[in-house]
């Protein structure tokens, strides 16, 4: 529960962050330049949005490191063999290829994907931003709930169900940066196709959050939490240098067009870009050695 909480809410702040950015772009003077202060005032609209978050942070720190006991400032005992024993558990390296995988095809157009879900000629930002709530709000309560009480039971059912899911993450970015979004004719009208698309993509970033819930799960089903803080600081290592990787070497650094083809333009040209299987199949392999390493390694076996 207190995984899901964490992640709902900074999945809600991601979204909040990505509505402003596209307030901000949408304030753009005719002659280029941003229009970054309220009404007539000198003071530009980033301090008054970011000092507030800023202070904020800052006292949750305070409070954080303050209030905790000393038992949490001393330093942890040395573990013998410890990344020796990371790289026995098979998990681990798996672990490591999906960050690989993951941050170099679909870390380039990322804020392109984002961007899909605010850019509409008939569906307002803000609108965009209810719907986000609607699903990282109402239906993400809903799945905190229902899993809250099925993992009591079975700590097993949110890693499988989690990986069963396959790849949102991937399908996202396919639906947000390949033009399939931008125009549903079965659904009525402009405006409900520009609903229902957004609301596709929320629905798969919702299930990507969850995916996401259940691989860190998998981790705490099978490695200590000395390993576990271990894996998740040397992931966060390896994906940023990859992404750094990614925005000079991958072939959608510049354009997703390569990796993710403009379908608008017809099937049989997009089926032919070999980036496009390549993504696709790797990002498609990851579930499945989730699926192999995790039945053999979890502590807690149905």
């Amino acid at each position: 529960m207190r995984a899901l909480i964490i992640t709902g809410a900074s999945q809600l702040y991601s979204s909040a962050l990505w509505y402003w950015g596209a307030l901000m772009s949408n304030s753009v003077h005719p002659t280029g330049s941003a229009s970054g202060n309220i009404g007539t005032s000198p003071i530009p609209k980033g301090i008054i949005i970011a000092v507030p978050i800023a202070i904020l942070l800052w006292s949750i720190g305070l409070v954080l490191f303050w209030g905790l006991p000393d038992y949490y400032r001393q330093s942890p005992e040395t573990i013998p063999g410890f990344y020796l024993s990371l790289i026995k558990r098979k998990i681990v390296p798996w672990f490591f290829v999906m960050v690989i995988i993951q941050n170099y095809w679909l870390s380039a157009p990322y804020g392109r994907s984002w961007q899909f879900l605010f850019k509409s000629q008939h569906l307002p930002a803000w609108g965009s931003f209810l719907l986000a709530l609607l699903f990282f709000i109402g239906l993400w309560s809903g799945v905190l709930v229902g899993f809250s009480y099925a993992s009591g039971p079975h700590p097993w059912l949110l890693p499988i169900f989690a990986i069963g899911l396959g790849a949102p993450r991937w399908a996202q970015t396919l639906w947000g940066t390949s033009g399939i979004g931008m125009y549903l004719p079965w659904a009525g009208s402009a405006v409900g196709s520009a609903i229902l698309s957004r609301c596709l993509w929320l629905w798969l970033g919702l299930l990507d959050t969850i995916q996401g819930v259940g691989i860190g799960m998998t981790l705490l089903a099978t490695l200590t939490r000395q390993h576990v803080m271990g894996v998740l600081i040397g992931s966060q290592v390896i994906g940023g240098v990859v992404t750094m990787i990614a925005r000079a070497t991958s072939p959608n650094a510049v354009s997703p067009s390569t990796t993710f083809p403009d379908f608008t333009a017809g099937v049989s040209p997009a089926i032919g870009q070999p980036y496009f299987w390549v993504a696709m199949i790797m990002n498609c392999l990851i579930p499945l050695g989730f699926f192999k390493f995790f039945r053999k390694e979890q502590v807690i076996k149905p």
